[in-house]
């Protein structure tokens, strides 16, 4: 098992590597509660790494990072087994492990099943 820290510092030097999130993946001014299972303070850490550092852990499915001043000392990134409802919090910024977006884009992008269907054009017949 690969410790956290030497996971984190492997995250941050392979950073330019990854893909950037999707907009509506990331939101900033914005955390999670509950589900943390892992905190990470370290030095010159950023959301960039914080998501890197999701996506390379199976268990995560969100993530929170917290500016210096918020933490007292570094940032710090939170990881999350759960994407609970996001909330507003300045200097904070949260997002979703790249699985779990890709998920939810496959989902979205699915036909509409033969059970859905009927409700679907139920709902476009009446006035909005």
């Amino acid at each position: 098992m690969i410790p956290l820290r030497a996971l984190a510092i492997g995250c941050l030097a392979s950073l330019a590597a990854t893909s950037p999130a999707l907009a509506d993946d990331v939101l900033e001014g914005h955390a999670r509660r509950g589900a943390v299972y892992q905190r990470l303070v370290l030095e010159n850490l950023t959301p960039d790494a914080c998501s890197a550092l999701c996506d390379a852990d199976i268990q995560c499915r969100s993530w929170v990072w917290t500016r210096a001043e918020l933490t007292g000392s570094q940032p710090g990134c939170a990881l999350l087994s759960a994407a609970p409802t996001p909330y507003h919090a300045p200097g904070q910024v949260t997002g979703l492990s790249r699985a779990l977006a890709d998920h939810i884009e496959a989902a979205a992008e699915r036909p509409a099943s033969a059970r859905e269907i009927p409700g679907l054009r139920a709902s476009a017949d009446r006035p909005h």
